[in-house]
């Protein structure tokens, strides 16, 4: 396997993801997987998406990892996601705004996302089909991106009622491929608290974020 780990950022990255892909790149190196790591930075988050699939097709890549970079997640993230041997598998993830609900898609049109419980109800802990996912922590091999590409002349261009990772997910769908959820792939997402003085014995916490997932 020639893995690209994919990693579109915008101006700064949390010190919890830079220690969580210190850890991963490590483990990959201990494992004698052939791997690269590529950041592409831009205020378009679907442009800089798309140049790394573009690499990764051109560059004869044949997976990618896909990992936003305000993601926290294990060293072996990789083997929990591979292990169920599907072209296309997420890890279970949350918004980072509160309510802090599933990134994980049940339906596209309307959209639902799954309900928690659900994670471990649906196949027993196994690995279980889903309409889409967000891409905080996403395993893909190359083929899927480039029947995407061959289709559409794109892989994350948004639709006008779907982002670029939902609109991605929807190209897939239409190009024939099935998407997995990996119930123990389980990675964190690093929000923002404020504290503010409410008086000098009691402080409150209010939970902020620059965008959902």
């Amino acid at each position: 396997m020639k893995l690209l780990i994919c990693i579109p950022t915008l101006d700064y990255m949390p010190y919890q993801f830079v220690e969580s892909l210190t850890q991963l790149v490590k483990q990959l190196g201990d494992e004698g997987i052939d791997y690269d790591v590529c950041f592409k930075s831009g205020t378009l988050v679907y442009v800089a998406r798309d140049l790394l699939a573009n690499k990764a097709i051109e560059e004869g890549y044949t997976a990618t990892l896909w990992i936003d970079a305000d993601m926290v997640f294990r060293e072996d993230i990789l083997d929990d996601l591979m292990f169920c041997e599907k072209p296309y598998v997420c890890g279970v993830f949350h918004t980072r705004r509160p309510p802090h609900c599933s990134c994980i898609f049940t339906s596209l049109d309307p959209i639902q996302r799954i309900e928690d419980a659900a994670y471990s109800e649906q196949a027993n802990g196994a690995a279980f089909r889903i309409a889409g996912s967000g891409f905080g922590c996403v395993y893909i091999e190359t083929k899927v991106l480039k029947a995407v590409k061959d289709k559409f002349g794109t892989c994350f261009l948004p639709m006008a009622d779907l982002g670029e990772d939902l609109a991605f997910c929807k190209r897939v769908t239409e190009c024939g491929f099935e998407m997995y959820c990996e119930p123990t792939a389980v990675v964190g997402h690093v929000g923002h608290a404020v504290i503010y003085p409410q008086d000098e014995h009691k402080w409150i916490s209010v939970n902020t974020g620059f965008r959902n997932a």
